[in-house]
């Protein structure tokens, strides 16, 4: 009798097992696709909350949140678009770049023509205040940096603002600010574009028949080369880049 009852029950045994390995495993599958769900959320809002924002240290904040985040590559052409580093860039001893320390800083650009002039003031020439840091701004933060035995790198450091407002006195901030407007690039970043308005032209845009491949507030390759047409088409320079001209034509033709 013991011979019969024991496979009997050592195969009960195993189909009562069975339901319960499926179950377990089934309920771990719907975990994990929850769990993924959730994370493509945080995902898209803290992008979403990175372009409303339109910083430097907010799309950095992104990247750090979300190195490999669906939106990665947006949040980098818009550092691009910024003109500042994508990412942090570790030297020896564990310390940041200088390029990324500066753009920590979150500088505006009010407060770099501020910069530019004081530091044309004590004697560094930057050229034009015109808050964008090019080669001679940078060859006049390297020499007043050089001179004040700091080590010089064209970059400042929130420590090297305090002493250069220090030795350019309280009236260099009175000097007026004459932005000139060089290349089609140039005078797209003078134009302080907010992330609406980016949003807003990538609309009108498309109404136009010039397609970006979405309205998300980032001027990539896709918004250049429809500008680059639109340009083409009412026959001026055609460089990717928005002019103040421009943006009132585009706004005219699409209904103001």
């Amino acid at each position: 009798m013991w011979k019969n009852t024991l496979p009997l029950l050592l195969a009960a045994s195993l189909v009562a097992a069975t339901p319960v390995r499926a179950e377990q495993g089934f309920g771990n599958i719907v975990s994990g696709i929850a769990q993924s769900l959730i994370n493509q959320e945080r995902d898209r809002s803290a992008y979403t909350e990175a372009q409303r924002l339109n910083t430097a240290s907010a799309y950095h904040n992104y990247l750090t949140m979300f190195p490999k985040g669906a939106f990665r590559l947006n949040a980098e052409q818009a550092l691009e678009g910024l003109g500042v580093p994508i990412a942090p860039q570790p030297t020896y001893g564990g310390s940041q770049s200088a390029a990324w320390i500066e753009a920590s800083l979150g500088l505006s650009r009010t407060q770099r023509s501020l910069i530019q002039r004081q530091l044309t003031a004590i004697g560094y020439a930057t050229g034009i205040a015109d808050g964008l840091w090019g080669t001679n701004t940078r060859r006049a933060i390297y020499q007043w940096q050089g001179a004040n035995k700091l080590s010089a790198t064209g970059y400042v450091t929130a420590r090297q603002v305090t002493l250069i407002a220090q030795q350019a006195g309280p009236g260099s901030s009175a000097d007026p600010v004459g932005p000139i407007a060089g290349s089609d690039a140039v005078e797209e970043r003078l134009l302080g574009l907010t992330y609406a308005e980016r949003r807003d032209l990538q609309s009108r845009l498309t109404f136009l028949g010039y397609r970006t491949a979405g309205i998300d507030g980032v001027f990539g390759a896709n918004t250049r080369r429809a500008l680059a047409l639109w340009q083409r088409d009412e026959g001026v320079r055609v460089s990717g880049y928005l002019t103040a001209d421009q943006l009132r034509t585009i706004r005219s033709e699409s209904g103001g």
